[in-house]
C-alpha cells in the first residue's frame, strides 16, 4: 500500500483499501459477490496473451490456449514452449475451476 499510496494523485487509504479487498474478493462487503477469475478475466481482456508474454517470458512460447493456466497443458506442450512447471514455472496454488463454485 505504501508504493500506491506515494504514486497516486489520488491516494486515499480507506478507498484504496477496500478497492484492493473488493478486487481480491475479500471484502467484506456482502450485498454482491464478484470475483474476477484471473484466467477467465484476463482471456476475456487480453485474448493473446501479449502481456503475459512480455512480462513473463518463460511463458512466450506456450499456445494462447494455455498461456493463461499452464497447469493445464499437456506435458509435451509444456515440454516444446520450454516450461517446466516447478523449476522456471510455479505450480498451480488453486484449482479455479474448483474453489469458485464453494
Amino acid at each position: 500500500a505504501e508504493h500506491f499510496e506515494s504514486h497516486l494523485l489520488d491516494a486515499d487509504y480507506a478507498l484504496n483499501g477496500f478497492n484492493w479487498m473488493w478486487l481480491s474478493c475479500s471484502g467484506f462487503f456482502y450485498q454482491y459477490f464478484r470475483c474476477y477469475s484471473p484466467i477467465a478475466f484476463q482471456q476475456k481482456n487480453d485474448k493473446y496473451g501479449v502481456y503475459i508474454r512480455k512480462h513473463l517470458p518463460v511463458l512466450k512460447d506456450l499456445p494462447e490456449k494455455f498461456i493463461y493456466d499452464p497447469s493445464s497443458a499437456p506435458a509435451a506442450v509444456l515440454k516444446k514452449a520450454g516450461v517446466v512447471l516447478g523449476e522456471n514455472y510455479p505450480y498451480r496454488v488453486v484449482d479455479h475451476a474448483t474453489i469458485s463454485k464453494g
